[in-house]
């Protein structure tokens, strides 16, 4: 259909010049307010309590995150498809802020809970917010790995490593049932013992499956993956236990969903336990329907679809 042309070319101009002026002006807003992050007071939680809370098995770390931390995850996703020294978590232009510095620590911790592979690069990593040379007053927030910590190529080759081992293990126990998996699942890594020296390469799912040395959150990645192979539903927790101990002394363990309700297994308490070895595997942290024993509750900036029953 042709259209009448009946205003005259002269005659549009201001218009031409109204609506590049109204481009120009969203272009630069868009430019600046994406850099411009809100402090947590005012920012709105990614999904409600009540959802969290009530979650089944789909449950997500990613899924307790506010915008602006849940953005942070995602950066860290695509920025672990070319894996190096330093992970990009967030750009933005404006002032240094410290807050960002403990939101990109929850988005990266939750990260790694809900991709435990991803622990062999990101587990040894520090966080450090820079200004960006020559960028108009930009700063990048980014991961960067320690000092003691495994070379990128060695923490690649061991993410691959565990990798194959753990698909080759949990294709041999394919044909159980969940109950014969998770129990194949926990006399695997309770074939490990306990870094009491808690050492900085303790901390991955490759120092709790392969070397059989490892600290809590080792063991607790470890358990999630190979969950997560054999299509049960798992969560890490990472919170407090037995105040007993000292001061509500840190802990990481996992909740896993069996028989329409999550369980607790720790098998860092489990391994702890079985001193007599392998043949004699401890069971005390194995399938519990008392998520809180011995005083668990979990931090509240990574919580759980059953966090009110920590209460």
């Amino acid at each position: 259909m042709k259209l009448r042309k009946n205003i005259k070319m002269g005659s549009s101009a201001p218009a031409v010049r109204r609506l590049s002026a109204l481009l120009l002006t969203v272009f630069f807003v868009l430019l600046t307010a994406c850099g411009e992050p809100e402090p947590p007071a005012e920012r709105e939680p990614a999904a409600p309590v009540s959802r969290i809370r009530s979650a089944g098995a789909d449950y997500k770390h990613r899924d307790t995150l506010d915008k602006l931390q849940a953005e942070m995850y995602e950066t860290i996703g695509r920025s672990l498809k070319s894996p190096s020294d330093e992970v990009l978590i967030y750009e933005y232009k404006g002032d240094y802020m410290d807050f960002l510095l403990k939101d990109a620590l929850t988005a990266m911790t939750c990260y790694i809970m809900d991709h435990p592979l991803e622990s062999e690069i990101l587990a040894n990593c520090d966080i450090r917010i820079e200004k960006i040379p020559k960028s108009g007053g930009r700063y990048r927030v980014f991961a960067y790995r320690r000092e003691e910590a495994d070379t990128l190529e060695l923490a690649v080759m061991k993410r691959r490593d565990v990798k194959t081992v753990s698909e080759n293990f949990t294709a041999s126990i394919a044909d159980l049932s969940d109950e014969e998996k998770l129990r194949a699942i926990h006399d695997r890594l309770c074939r490990g013992t306990y870094d009491m020296d808690v050492s900085a390469g303790s901390h991955t799912v490759y120092s709790a499956l392969i070397n059989k040395f490892a600290v809590c959150d080792g063991y607790a990645y470890a358990f999630k993956y190979l969950c997560d192979l054999s299509g049960i539903k798992c969560a890490v927790v990472i919170g407090t236990f037995d105040k007993s101990l000292g001061d509500e002394p840190g802990h990481a363990w996992n909740i896993v969903w069996f028989e329409d309700s999550w369980k607790l297994v720790d098998i860092a308490c489990d391994v702890y336990d079985a001193s007599d070895g392998y043949s004699s595997p401890s069971y005390r942290h194995f399938l519990s329907d008392d998520l809180h024993m011995y005083g668990r509750a979990p931090y509240k900036a990574y919580p759980v679809p059953v966090y009110k029953e920590y209460k």
